[in-house]
């Protein structure tokens, strides 16, 4: 059996023979919390359970100071539901809680909760092949890093790249790249100017994909962007648990300090299991707001391959760059390429959709080591002495969890070469310029595999398109800032070919639009002021925020092998 590194949520509802009751609390409540929840909350109501509260925006005040509103109506919601409000999630509109069951029911017939997530627990997977022919330094060749740096004189240069993993250790070869850190699995996150290191081994193997200059190995093993800087968000604890709260403090912070260094990419090597359509994941919604705020978002598969159906959240995300995994055979030529076993394949299992969008290398890559991280100490064997280095600097993993990075290091190439793109027109380069593949399928391995040389190359300015819609999420928290802006219909006979100044805004509902029919695009996003709104914290006199990260509610496998 080939195993793969990646991080997975994993979330295992009990089975329950629990059928809705036919009255009006319960036909309200479903439409506003997930079914598997409500029907474990419904035989369970004194448990506990940890959710995510998206807050409903007040209709009839909408402005730019609503989504903060939307988050104290889900602070206050939990509350009055006799819940304890953990983090305020102001990137969804929202806010993590702990509630028990019989609240869980209340809360979903409030007015003020727009939906209730179950907050899944988030554990990193790895690859526990061994031997020392799992060394290779192919991959940066295989995607023709080398000769883009050559030929454009790009490495990412003055472009950040925002690791959301468990940490980066201050290796060598990340030498003074590593611009600011932020730890959310600590009590109170606070940003640092320096390395905070990795506990887990995850984050900083995935850093040395994206930006390692190879100063170790005298550049037998750099990443896809050696000049880009680094962004530490770290979302996973040291053994390996997190959960989707603690992922969307992540993104948030992101989004709020974007501007301060230059965040341009975001890597994402991490997911869940599909358990609905991404309209309706709040991942869904925080990854939409990033690549409209200008962030590209690059996510890894998942290692649930090869068969259908197994690609993970928010990979399913149609607006995100989704990597699959290829196996180079630890050579530079296609010729011997294939689709990587573990690689997670499409369709989307909910929304049928076309993913994974391109693959790139992602088995056995060689890249940094934390020394003394757990990774480090339960699989010695992976370290990887340079030649001529006194010691092993190196490690050696597989999975998509390594393919992503190599897109988004190829992300801040093409970012160095003409900061104009949009997230859209990077999307569009680096799918129209992927190598054609013999082997496999759309469903595996996407458009092809990543051409960091003729993506750079390309002067193609036109934007990905897609018909697929965005989530409720994203359309419910962008609402205040694009109210009064005109509105554009897919089908201009939608609403009689009226738009928003023929049609007050006023007037217009959301069962009116269902954001299927809008052509977002069309919106100015260049106008819209992100920061208009308070990210980060929402502060409320008669709220009070448990704001640190429980271990114990999302602690999962830690770093178990899979099985």
């Amino acid at each position: 059996m080939h195993w793969a590194c990646a991080v997975v949520v994993a979330v295992a509802l009990a089975e329950t023979t629990w059928t809705p009751v036919a009255d009006a609390s319960s036909a309200k409540a479903l439409q506003r919390i997930d079914p598997a929840l409500f029907a474990q909350a419904k035989s369970h109501p004194t448990t506990l359970f940890d959710v995510i509260v998206q807050g409903a925006p007040d209709r009839k005040r909408v402005d730019a100071r609503e989504k903060a509103r939307s988050v104290d109506r889900a602070g206050k919601a939990v509350q009055e539901a006799g819940g304890s409000p953990r983090r305020a999630l102001g990137i969804i509109g929202g806010a993590s809680a702990k509630v028990r069951g019989s609240g869980l029911i209340t809360l979903a017939n409030d007015d003020d909760v727009a939906y209730i997530f179950a907050d899944a627990a988030l554990n990193a997977k790895f690859d526990p092949q061994t031997g020392a022919s799992l060394v290779t330094g192919a991959g940066t060749l295989t995607v023709k890093a080398p000769a883009t740096w050559s030929q454009y004189g790009v490495t990412g240069r003055g472009i950040a790249v925002a690791v959301i993993d468990s940490g980066i250790y201050a290796h060598r070869d990340l030498a003074g790249r590593i611009v600011a850190a932020i730890d959310f699995t600590s009590a109170s996150p606070t940003v640092s100017a320096t390395p905070l290191g990795d506990p887990g081994g995850h984050g900083t193997h995935v850093a040395g994909l994206i930006a390692g200059d190879g100063t170790a190995s005298d550049g037998a093993y750099t990443g896809v962007a050696p000049g880009a800087n680094l962004v530490d968000v770290r979302v996973i604890n040291a053994s390996g648990a997190s959960n989707v709260s603690t992922v969307l403090a992540g993104l948030q912070w992101v989004l709020s300090n974007r501007a301060r260094y230059n965040i341009r990419v975001a890597n994402l090597s991490l997911g869940t299991p599909e358990q609905t359509s991404y309209t309706l994941s709040p991942l869904s919604a925080a990854v939409e707001v990033l690549q409209y705020a200008g962030v590209s978002v690059v996510v890894s598969a998942g290692n649930s391959g090869p068969g259908a159906g197994t690609i993970t959240a928010p990979g399913d995300d149609p607006f995100v760059i989704t990597v699959g995994a290829a196996d180079d055979n630890r050579t530079s030529t296609l010729a011997d390429d294939s689709v990587a076993a573990f690689s997670s394949a499409g369709p989307t299992r909910y929304d049928s959709l076309a993913k994974p969008d391109v693959v790139a290398p992602g088995r056995r890559m060689v890249s940094l080591r934390s020394p003394g991280s757990a990774l480090d100490a339960l699989l010695p064997d992976r370290q990887v002495t340079a030649s001529g280095s006194p010691t092993a600097e190196y490690f050696t993993l597989s999975g998509t969890s390594m393919a992503a990075p190599m897109v988004a290091g190829a992300v801040a190439l093409l970012l160095e070469r003409d900061p104009t793109l949009t997230p859209r027109e990077v999307k569009q380069r680096l799918l129209s310029t992927a190598a054609p593949l013999s082997f496999g399928s759309r469903y595996t391995r996407g458009a092809g595999l990543l051409d960091t040389l003729a993506a750079v190359a390309s002067t193609d300015h036109g934007g990905w398109k897609d018909r697929s819609r965005v989530s409720d999420g994203f359309a419910q928290m962008v609402l205040p800032l694009i109210y009064g802006t005109t509105l554009t219909w897919e089908d201009a006979t939608f609403n009689g070919g009226v738009d928003s100044k023929g049609r007050p805004w006023t007037q217009l509902t959301w069962s009116d639009i269902t954001w299927d029919n809008l052509t977002w695009d069309a919106i100015s996003w260049n106008d819209i002021t992100w920061e208009g709104i308070t990210w980060d914290s929402v502060t409320q006199q008669d709220i009070t925020w448990e704001t640190t990260f429980d271990p114990l509610s999302s602690s999962g496998p830690g770093w178990g092998p899979l099985d």
